[in-house]
Order: C-alpha cells, then structure tokens, then sequence
C-alpha cells in the first residue's frame, strides 16, 4: 500500500513539473530588450526597431522606402483663346516616391499567441505622385495669350511661359494607421517573421502645382491620375518582416 501510495504521488509530481514545464509564459519587460528588423511590402523596404511595453504591448519605430519609380503617358491639353479652342497632347512624366517614418503599437491580446492589433503614425511621404511634362506647342501658345495645362481630377494645371507644366498629388503628412497581424516585434526566439495586413487613412488627396494657380474644372478628368485620387483615401499595407534580437 505504501508503495502504490509513493507511485501515485511520483506521477502526480512528474505532471505538474511538465506541466509547469510547458505552459510556462515568458514574461517581457518594459523597454529591457531591442529587436532590429528588415521588411518589405506596399509600403517599400524597411527598416525598424522594437520593444517590449510589458507582456502585451510591443512598440515599433522605423523607415519605409519606395524607390523611385518614373512612367511616361500622354494626356490631352486644350488650348482656349479669345477665338479657338484646339486641342493637343504632351507627353507627361510621372513618378513616385515616398520616405515615410511609422511610429506603431502593436496589441497582443493573448500572451500565449502571435496575433496582434496594430495602431499608429506614418509620418511624412505626403507626396504620393510627381507630374512634370514640356510642350514646345504650349510654350508657343502660352506666349501668344492661350491658357492651357493637363488635367488632374477636378483641377487643371497651368504652363508656364516656357512651356513646362509641374505638379502632383499629395495628401496628409501625418496619417492614422491601423492594422492586424501575426508574429512577435519582440520575438521569444533570436529570430522572428512577422506577417501585417492594414491601411493607412490618408484622407482627401489634394492637387499641387508648381507653375501656376490651379483651376477648378467643371467635370473630372478621365485619366489615370484621376483614378488615383479616387482610389488613395485609404492606402493598404502588406508586409512581411524579418527580425532579431540584439538585446
């Protein structure tokens, strides 16, 4: 009896020692470890730090990237005088490029899963496309009293007198970002992979120009600098993220 009595206690022992074994939750500090990580997504090449905030909130503060990418197209300009409107084409240079710095709190509800809300800055990068075009027709025209430019969404930009147009679309510098993922900022591990899906509220983009005053239109332009003032309010973010500890 006394042995099946120190059996039974044994295992009960070996349990709980496995049990504690496994369901053992490591505990994170406030701002006592640093992770460095590379990503790449919607928003360019990054690079990023993080913390712990405690066990369930990670800060991350880093650099977004999107090189420069130039495209060329031809848009339709009309010509108006005080007797003809004639109708043109120039050919228009876009490009885009963004540096954006991100300042985001990651939420981890449950400490024992990689599944995070994600809540934040991106600051700067307001920019989102530059337009810049010449017309030798449009330098003659503009110098015999025609006004004349290319159509962008609801706005016409200007020539100049020496028949160059400039100008772009840009939004807000500083934008709310909110998003969910899975994967650690501060891995448990050396190395961790981290996987985000989100958005960033740019709001209304607006219409800059750098040749002159901007008109108002009475219809919106069709082309595809209109569609991407319809469609940037709400700029999506995909990113995968690799990341170490070095603290």
């Amino acid at each position: 009896m006394k042995k099946l009595i120190f059996i039974c206690a044994s295992a009960l022992l070996c349990c709980s020692n496995i049990q504690n074994a496994y369901g053992q939750k490591e505990d994170y500090g406030f701002f006592n470890s640093l992770t460095v990580g590379v990503s790449a997504g919607t928003t360019g090449v990054g690079f990023d730090v993080a913390t712990p905030i405690g066990n369930y909130l990670q800060l991350r503060v880093g650099m977004n990237m999107i090189p420069d990418i130039s495209y060329n197209d031809e848009l339709q300009i009309e010509a108006r005088t005080t007797s003809t409107n004639t109708v043109y084409f120039c050919d228009v240079e876009g490009s885009i490029k963004r540096s954006t710095t991100d300042i985001v709190l990651n939420f981890y509800p449950f400490r024992t899963s990689s599944f995070f809300i994600a809540g934040g800055l991106s600051i700067g990068g307001k920019e989102i496309v530059k337009v810049y075009g010449h017309s030798d027709d449009a330098a003659r025209l503009v110098e015999q009293g025609a006004e004349l430019g290319i159509n962008i969404g609801d706005y016409n930009i200007p020539f100049d007198a020496k028949g160059n147009v400039s100008g772009g679309i840009m939004v807000k510098e500083s934008r709310p970002y909110f998003g969910i993922g899975f994967g650690r900022a501060v891995p448990k591990k050396r190395v961790g992979f981290m996987f985000e899906l989100g958005a960033q509220l740019h709001g209304t983009p607006e219409i800059y120009t750098n040749t002159g005053k901007l008109e108002i239109l009475t219809e919106e332009a069709d082309n595809k600098y209109s569609d991407i003032i319809n469609n940037v309010k709400v700029y999506p973010v995909l990113k995968f993220r690799l990341c170490g500890r070095i603290i």
